[in-house]
């Protein structure tokens, strides 16, 4: 798929911005520090975003079902966002691992708060799997293409990643207007042991961001000259303290 990634730092023409989500997951059994928070907040802090011409919203979700099952759909229909990017972490994963679909399926895995959920799955009569409508295996390759490892995953897991993941992709499915999601699993971050520095991990969200936005602006038919100036929206909190 052949994407313009050339955006103009400043536009003429004022239209609304494209309205864009993206979230990471707080500490886990397991991982006490948890890099996607790290990303999400370096992504709105340092906004690489700053000049992208999107309304941007960022929050950092803590890896607990009840909490997730209530955030996550609250944050879609409080902001109605045109593109969600959501990224979680795996310690399986050597990079970027692009996820093509969500199940409707839970493991028996404690969250942050030591509790499980009792029922297998997260919609009782959902579809067993969803798929992203975004170019994944595109996407990966682009950032192959600019040295970065990334790869697609036909699973996201039974853990909480694939829960937001799922139930984004429900919200989406069930919109009037066009809505796009996709989920992104990182490595563990270069104090962990991870395979990818700080640098790496940050060019690679910002390639993300670029390359979806393009994306949906030609599915949108809007040529990035005609955006609007850039609006910067993040709000994101650490939950490292909660108690």
């Amino acid at each position: 798929m052949a994407i313009s990634i050339n955006r103009p730092l400043f536009q003429s023409v004022v239209m609304r911005p494209l309205n864009l989500l993206i979230t990471g997951f707080g500490p886990f059994p397991g991982a006490p520090e948890n890099v996607s928070a790290w990303l999400v907040e370096r992504l709105a802090a340092t906004a690489p975003s700053s000049h992208l011409g999107c309304e941007f919203h960022a929050q950092v979700l803590p890896t607990e079902w009840a909490e997730v099952r209530t955030l996550g759909p609250n944050l879609l229909q409080h902001h109605e966002p045109r593109l969600i990017l959501h990224f979680g972490l795996s310690h399986q994963a050597r990079g970027f691992r692009i996820e093509r679909s969500a199940h409707n399926r839970v493991g028996a895995k404690d969250d942050a708060r030591g509790t499980r959920l009792m029922s297998g799955v997260i919609l009782d009569h959902g579809q067993d799997r969803l798929e992203t409508e975004l170019p994944a295996a595109s996407l990966a390759k682009h950032l192959r293409e600019h040295g970065l490892p990334a790869a697609t995953s036909g699973s996201a897991g039974t853990y909480l990643c694939n829960f937001l993941y799922y139930l984004s992709l429900e919200w989406a499915a069930r919109q009037a207007k066009r809505r796009d999601v996709v989920f992104v699993h990182i490595p563990p971050g270069p104090r962990q042991g991870g395979p990818l520095s700080e640098a790496e991990l940050l060019r690679g969200g910002d390639a993300i961001l670029r390359y979806l936005l393009a994306v949906a602006e030609q599915r949108d038919g809007t040529a990035p000259s005609e955006r609007s100036a850039p609006v910067l929206r993040s709000k994101h909190r650490s939950y490292a303290g909660r108690e």
